[in-house]
């Protein structure tokens, strides 16, 4: 594999050096560093720069992760899947009950969110926010949406081809003009496109039920927001039919981390 990694902006002091070093069969490329925002427009343009950096060595597929989450299959294992449904999407979506809550996200305005650099400076900027969504319900006001298109949700985590990531860029300025001053699209763009597209016959699972195995992760959201996975959880996520996993922390307990990475190089050796 090849990884691609965004360091925010804000990060003082990241040994690009060192990482570097760690790789022994990948390829590691850091790309233009950003001040990324959580719920904020510029998580959708750090995506698509990453997918802009990536598209000139036409990969099979490409897969976003975090900096919490962590394969829980052998890449051989991951390789031989992606092989055998060679084609498919995986992207995750949620209940048409979900979506309808959230097109909200995109259908008003919200200009001044996610200033977290400065308590106080978020705090009156979130008000003022507030304020100004309350004037958009009030006068029934919505930003300019080609009716056409219908908007769907899930989770931003995917596995895509690079037939869609084509199609991804080509479609960079709509994607820039429809979600510019929006809430938590990067959870809304990408279903919104797929799903009003001929890649919508290409998806894995196309029962939108908020099964995460749509996008091949195995993340909980009934013990958390997601919830951090703990040494309990080994036998869990090792005999998961999902490729990934999140939520971790090395502050809460390294000892799961430690214990996926040394089974799966047990594994992989037994394989070799």
């Amino acid at each position: 594999n090849d990884i691609y990694i965004h360091i925010d902006s804000k990060v003082k002091n990241f040994n690009f050096k060192y990482y570097k070093k760690l790789v022994k069969r990948s390829n590691i490329y850091f790309v233009e560093r950003k001040n990324v925002r959580w719920g904020h427009m510029s998580q959708i343009k750090c995506e698509i720069l990453l997918l802009k950096e990536s598209i000139g060595r036409n990969y099979r597929y490409y897969h976003l992760l975090s900096g919490v989450d962590l394969p829980i299959k052998t890449q051989d294992e991951i390789h031989s899947f992606f092989e055998e449904n060679d084609g498919y999407e995986f992207i995750h979506f949620c209940s048409e009950e979900k979506t309808n809550n959230i097109k909200d996200r995109v259908l008003h305005y919200n200009f001044m969110r996610y200033h977290r650099s400065n308590k106080d400076i978020r705090i009156i900027s979130n008000k003022l926010n507030n304020i100004i969504k309350k004037i958009q319900y009030k006068i029934n006001y919505e930003r300019k949406w080609d009716k056409n298109i219908e908007i769907y949700f899930g989770s931003n985590w995917f596995s895509i081809t690079n037939e869609l990531v084509k199609y991804i860029l080509e479609n960079e300025e709509w994607i820039n003009v429809s979600f510019k001053y929006s809430s938590c699209a990067d959870e809304v763009f990408l279903q919104t496109l797929v799903c009003n597209s001929k890649f919508k016959k290409n998806l894995f699972m196309n029962i939108f039920n908020n099964d995460y195995k749509s996008c091949l992760r195995e993340i909980d959201f009934k013990n958390g927001n997601p919830y951090i996975y703990r040494i309990n959880d080994f036998n869990k996520l090792i005999n998961s039919e999902n490729l990934f996993a999140r939520k971790f922390d090395s502050r809460i307990d390294k000892e799961i981390i430690n214990e996926i990475f040394n089974y799966l190089l047990r594994v992989e050796y037994k394989q070799t």
